[in-house]
């Protein structure tokens, strides 16, 4: 989840904690000369807390830009920020677990982002750093549940059928969709994937508006987390938060977990074991933000990107043709709802999914450098204990590491002289070997690819990611046409100020026209073996 939840909870806990301690004391905290060395703000003791405030995420980006060193530190009064920019820095940090551990981030941010009491904070900080406890087990849960079996492959399937009841009506327009791209993603990415995890009695499908409300609350997200009378500051996110949680509620008051996914129920047997059952609508918040903030925008700039460059998507409708079959016809003669009805398709042409793995190499490479460049997401870590890094570096016990992901996606030395420029390919060249994992390894550090975090808070849910964004990209590709609403392609930037996400939305969204290819073609899934198991990088 650190491509998500983990990584919003960790900076919006670092801009507070800074505030806290700027409170608290009155000058900083003493320097030791085998600390990193000192970035030292315009504003003294107070500019990188406004920094932070105004540029989030980005800030430590700027920083790392404009000080390009393996680590250095931020000092405010009575804090400090070290900010890691080296790989092997990177990997020594996850090394030191017990040491320098996420876990403080949680049991501190965990009462703003669910709005809960006492009682349920005290439930998630019950043997927090111990191998046994709610967070644990749930922990221990939920990457069973995602990792790949028939568990996952069930959760990718069931995506993937619900995601052509949204691909069937843009299908059977004659004349082609006019729509807002983002705006099209973000619904087909909220209700298919919450199908995967929820079930039939998914409350996305059944309950009016509860797709706007969990946007809602993620549009306030900032204003929910600073916890400055949230009611009043970031209402409309507020009541959201409210409409979801009562929404959840009903779903596991219904015994809905009873016929969704594996990782429902291993997150209900959980709520179960340690007596936060009451709690559990709330702490859906955060298994959501893990399942939907980065897979929507993801999907959103893998479309933009192909759709942008003609000669790519031909490349890519060459690959995936190599992966498809035609299906008997009657396999596939009923029709969406949406849809409505219409005349049996000449052939029906399957993309089976199984194969994506081993034989679309260009899918997988446009894929991992999307999340590359795409993705702005921090690393974080408490030091709970003085630790020397790499025998180098003194990190002292009570401030925070920062691990920004861009700085290391932009690195020459790791990803060539042209580390700044979008190459789809770029990922075939690096897997390139004749030697297999071990050249492979000694090509890519271990933890210079940053998009799903790393170490002890690895995100459990990249290999669903993987399947259900690579095969959504695969079926788009193969059975439409894109173009913009009106003049050229033009990509957008993405939005500064969204902490909310590893992999920001756009700042604006695209007009697109969408048109189906081939009239007397119907595309449909192929499922046969497993189809949730994809070598990706990961940190």
């Amino acid at each position: 989840m650190e491509a998500g939840s983990i990584g919003i909870i960790a900076i919006s806990a670092t801009v507070l904690a800074l505030i806290v301690a700027t409170f608290n004391h009155f000058l900083g905290p003493a320097y030791d000369p085998k600390e990193p060395p000192v970035i030292r703000p315009k504003l003294p003791y107070i500019g990188h807390i406004i920094g932070l405030m105004q540029y989030g995420l980005r800030y430590f980006e700027n920083l790392s830009t404009k000080h390009p060193l393996p680590i250095f530190t931020l000092q405010t009064l009575g804090m400090k920020v070290y900010v890691v920019n080296s790989p092997d820095l990177i990997q020594a940090v996850q090394k030191h677990a017990k040491a320098l551990s996420f876990n403080p981030f949680v049991s501190f941010m965990s009462p703003r982002i669910f709005g809960c009491g006492k009682e349920a904070t005290a439930l998630i900080n019950e043997n927090i750093d111990g191998n046994w406890g709610y967070l644990s087990e749930t922990a221990i849960g939920m990457h069973a549940a995602l990792a790949p079996s028939e568990s996952l492959d069930w959760m990718t399937k069931t995506m993937l059928d619900k995601l052509m009841d949204f691909v069937d009506p843009l299908a059977a327009s004659k004349s082609g969709t006019e729509l807002n791209l983002y705006k099209w993603v973000r619904s087909v990415f909220t209700v298919s994937s919450t199908e995967a995890t929820y079930g039939p009695k998914n409350p996305f499908n059944h309950v009016p508006d509860l797709e706007d409300a969990f946007w809602d609350f993620e549009s306030d997200f900032t204003m929910i987390l600073l916890g400055v009378a949230p009611s009043i500051t970031a209402r409309k996110g507020y009541q959201a938060r409210i409409r979801f949680i009562n929404a959840m509620d009903k779903y596991f008051a219904e015994c809905g977990p009873e016929t969704g996914s594996d990782l429902i129920r291993a997150r209900w047997k959980s709520h179960h074991d340690f007596g936060g059952v009451k709690y559990a609508g709330a702490f859906e918040i955060g298994n959501l933000i893990g399942v939907l903030i980065n897979a929507t925008p993801t999907f959103f700039w893998m479309l933009v990107h192909i759709f942008s460059r003609p000669d790519l998507l031909a490349e890519l409708r060459a690959e995936i043709s190599g992966v498809t079959d035609v299906a008997p016809t009657e396999e596939t003669t009923t029709t969406t709802a949406q849809a409505g009805t219409k005349k049996k398709p000449q052939q029906i042409r399957r993309i089976v999914v199984s194969k994506l793995k081993e034989h679309c190499p260009l899918l997988l490479s446009l894929y991992q450098e999307t999340l590359r460049v795409q993705t702005h997401n921090t690393s974080s870590r408490w030091v709970i204990k003085d630790t020397l890094l790499a025998d180098r570096y003194l990190l002292k016990a009570g401030n925070v590491i920062q691990m920004p992901g861009y700085p290391v996606h932009m690195m020459p030395a790791i990803y060539g002289a042209d580390a700044e420029t979008f190459k789809p390919r770029r990922f075939i060249k690096l897997a390139a070997s004749t030697d297999g994992k071990k050249d492979r390894a000694a090509k890519q550090h271990p933890a210079s690819f940053r998009s799903f975090g790393g170490g002890a808070t690895l995100c459990p849910g990249r290999h669903f990611a993987t399947a259900e964004l690579c095969a959504a990209t695969a079926m788009f590709v193969m059975q439409f046409d894109m173009r913009p609403a009106d003049g050229p392609w033009e990509i957008p930037d993405w939005a500064h100020g969204k902490l909310a996400s590893s992999v920001p939305p756009p700042e604006r969204d695209v007009r697109v026209r969408v048109s189906r290819r081939e009239e007397d073609v119907e595309w449909r899934f192929g499922f046969e073996g497993s189809i949730s198991k994809f070598e990706v990088l990961s940190g």
